[in-house]
C-alpha cells in the first residue's frame, strides 16, 4: 500500500514548520499542505525550497487566519479575519455563503503559494470546510482547474468532469490527541482496503503562536515522536508499504 503521512498546517508557525520539516527529514511525512494566510507562510516557502522534496499541497482556510483577498461580505470580519469554524459552518448550513467570494478567496491563496515559488500537488482545507455544501463544488472546480489530487469526504463526487481528480483509496483522520501512538500506526493498515491511504497528521515543536491561538497544540508534540519513530517506518517498510506523496499516486 502506498501511505501517504501528509503534515496539515504548513505555514501556520515557524514552531509547525519546524516540526514538519524534522517529520520529513528523520520520519515518515513526505507530503505537506501549506497556510498561505497564517504568520508562518514566508518562512514555510524557505523551508520548503530547502527541502524540495517534500511535495506540498494547499491547506486552504475560511476559519483561520486573514485572507489573501481582502474584506468580504459574507466570508470574513470588517478586518478581513475569518469567521469561527461554528459561524462558517452555520452560514454555509443556510446557504448565507457567497460562493463567488469564496472562489475569488481560494484562488488568491492558491496563487500567493505559486507566487512563492511553490508548485502544489494536492489541495485540502483547514478544519475540512471544503468538504461543505456547496463549497465542495467551488473546490472541485479549482482542483480540476490546478490538476491538483484532493481530499475529500464524499469519493462519489468525483464523476464526470470531475472523475480525472485522484485522492487516495482511504484516508485516516484518528491519528489525533490520544491515538498518537506507535501502536496506533503499526495497526493502521490493517483497517483499510485499496492500494493508498493518506494519514493526515499534525507533528510540530511547540511555540508561542501555536500555544497561544490553537487548541491542539501540545500533543503535536507526541505526534513528532512517533512520526520519526525509526521502529514505526522500519515495520511499514518491511510490511512491504510505500512511503509516498500525492504526486506518486
Amino acid at each position: 500500500m502506498k501511505i501517504i503521512f501528509n503534515a496539515d498546517d504548513f505555514g501556520y508557525s515557524k514552531g509547525v514548520n519546524h516540526g514538519i520539516i524534522e517529520a520529513f527529514q528523520n520520519g515518515m511525512v513526505r507530503s505537506a499542505t501549506m497556510m498561505a494566510v497564517m504568520p508562518g507562510f514566508e518562512h514555510a516557502a524557505l523551508l520548503s525550497k530547502q527541502n524540495p522534496e517534500l511535495r506540498i499541497g494547499v491547506h486552504l482556510t475560511l476559519t483561520a487566519g486573514r485572507s489573501a483577498g481582502g474584506v468580504y461580505k459574507t466570508i470574513t470580519d470588517s478586518e478581513g479575519l475569518f469567521l469561527p469554524q461554528n459561524e462558517l459552518i452555520k452560514r454555509a448550513a443556510h446557504c448565507d455563503i457567497d460562493m463567488q467570494e469564496v472562489e475569488v478567496e481560494y484562488e488568491a491563496q492558491i496563487q500567493k503559494i505559486l507566487e512563492a515559488g511553490v508548485k502544489p500537488d494536492h489541495f485540502d482545507s483547514h478544519h475540512h470546510t471544503h468538504n461543505l455544501q456547496c463549497v465542495v463544488n467551488v473546490f472541485l472546480r479549482l482542483a480540476k482547474k490546478y490538476s491538483a489530487c484532493v481530499r475529500i469526504y464524499n469519493k462519489a463526487l468525483l464523476t464526470g468532469d470531475y472523475a480525472d481528480i485522484k485522492t487516495t483509496s482511504a484516508f485516516d483522520d484518528k491519528f489525533y490527541g490520544e491515538t498518537t501512538t506507535e501502536e496506533y500506526i503499526k495497526e493502521l493498515t490493517g483497517r483499510y482496503n485499496g492500494d493508498s491511504l493518506e494519514v493526515m497528521c499534525h507533528p510540530a515543536y511547540l511555540d508561542h503562536t501555536l500555544l497561544e491561538t490553537s487548541s491542539y497544540n501540545l500533543k503535536r508534540i507526541f505526534e513528532l515522536k512517533t512520526l520519526t519513530s525509526p521502529d514505526v517506518k522500519a515495520y511499514l517498510l518491511d510490511q512491504g508499504h510505500e512511503l509516498c506523496s500525492f504526486s506518486d499516486l
